[in-house]
């Protein structure tokens, strides 16, 4: 027992080294501790300061209309294209080698010098045709003195009644001679004034068929002349929306994420019995479009029917999409999603999720995103908050 006893007894040394190790272990333990809740409230202190730091995100300062109801005339949008009115291949109507030609991309004026011809050889023919000319004027000239005389013989009965026949014959026949050549130096003077290809109208080159140095025959194309001002837009539309056309009527066109008003000015009195469309050409003179531009064009289909009216300065046109944004009662902007319709003056008639005299952003709202804040123009405010909880 008493062997037993000693056994469990630790040595001095061996119990002081333990004490040691044990007092090390639970400072270091206290020091991670505390290292780590130091860590904690500082970060926490941090995002504190940042947050107050950090100012409130400023409300958008916006003006707002009330959305309305009247009666509009239903729409079909349809696709369409920009067309010139007059765009025409201008050819040669003389054979002889270009000298010069215009640049395609040159805006030219009615009248302005688009291709030269060689014209030498019809100088030539010209100058000869005019010695010809004088040659038989000659004659002319000759035989009526020659006539005259005969004439003054006659008086007296000193010549034969036959010579003056024959002269008088004969200065018919040189006088017909020179009235054929005179005409032909007019057709060569024609001709002379077609080796310069000049432009029927004011337009631009958009094409060029031919360059400098090459053979021209007579009706060979040379330029592509488009008139780039006087603009339609050419529609191939249902005949069932014929009988709601008007003359002059204006009508909505969608283009380049903007939308115009453009009126009808005329259209096609039959259809294509394959596809059951007639053109509907609106005039869109002055507007800066290109010839061959795609559109969208909103046409009446249907006789006149109550509908959904927005400004047209509230419609955001997206690539994709086409949305107003309303305001709530928290004074939040919210996006709601629209199909564009009929327009009806700066009105213009849309279908979505949209009530009478809701409030719709019409300034401010090209950088407003839906759930922001915002702000009203003109101590509107107090208005729009009393028709939200309307």
């Amino acid at each position: 027992m008493n062997n037993l006893m000693l056994t469990n007894v630790v040595p001095p040394k061996m119990a002081l080294s333990i004490n040691k190790s044990s007092t090390v272990n639970l400072y270091s333990s206290a020091l991670i501790t505390f290292t780590f809740i130091s860590v904690i409230g500082l970060l926490n202190f941090c995002q504190k300061a940042n947050a107050a730091e950090t100012p409130e995100k400023p409300a958008h300062l916006v003006s707002v209309e009330s959305v309305k109801k009247e009666q509009v005339k239903p729409s079909i949008w349809l696709p369409a294209n920009v067309i010139s009115r007059k765009n025409a291949p201008i050819s040669a109507e003389q054979t002889g080698q270009l000298l010069w030609i215009e640049d395609v991309g040159s805006q030219v004026k009615k009248g302005q010098l688009l291709a030269q011809i060689d014209d030498r050889h019809l100088k030539l023919q010209l100058a000869g045709q005019r010695a010809e000319v004088k040659q038989h004027q000659a004659d002319v000239d000759y035989l009526t003195g020659q006539k005259a005389r005969f004439l003054k013989l006659r008086e007296k009965n000193n010549s034969a009644l036959s010579e003056f026949e024959r002269v008088n014959k004969d200065l018919t026949i040189a006088i017909n001679e020179v009235a054929a050549l005179n005409i032909s130096v007019e057709q060569t003077l024609l001709s002379l004034e077609k080796t310069t290809i000049r432009a029927p109208f004011t337009g631009n080159i958009s094409q060029r068929f031919a360059h400098v140095g090459e053979l021209i025959s007579v009706g060979r194309s040379l330029v592509q002349l488009i008139d780039t001002k006087n603009l339609d837009i050419k529609i191939a539309a249902p005949i069932s929306i014929a009988p709601f056309l008007q003359r002059g009527s204006k009508v909505m066109v969608k283009w380049n994420k903007t939308l115009l008003e453009l009126p009808v000015r005329t259209w096609s009195q039959a259809g294509d019995q394959a596809s059951r469309t007639f053109d509907v050409r609106l005039a869109a003179d002055g507007i800066a479009m290109l010839a061959g531009t795609a559109v969208t064009v909103s046409l009446p289909k249907q006789a006149p029917i109550e509908a959904i009216l927005v400004p047209r300065d509230a419609l955001m046109l997206r690539e994709n999409e086409t949305y107003v944004l309303t305001i709530d009662a928290d004074q939040q902007a919210q996006k709601v999603a629209v199909l564009v319709g009929q327009g009806v003056k700066n009105w213009v008639s849309v279908t979505g999720a949209l009530s009478v005299n809701d409030s719709v952003v019409v300034r401010g709202g090209e950088r407003l995103q839906s759930g922001e804040k915002v702000r009203f123009m003109n101590d509107q405010k107090e208005e729009v908050i009393a028709k939200v909880n309307l």
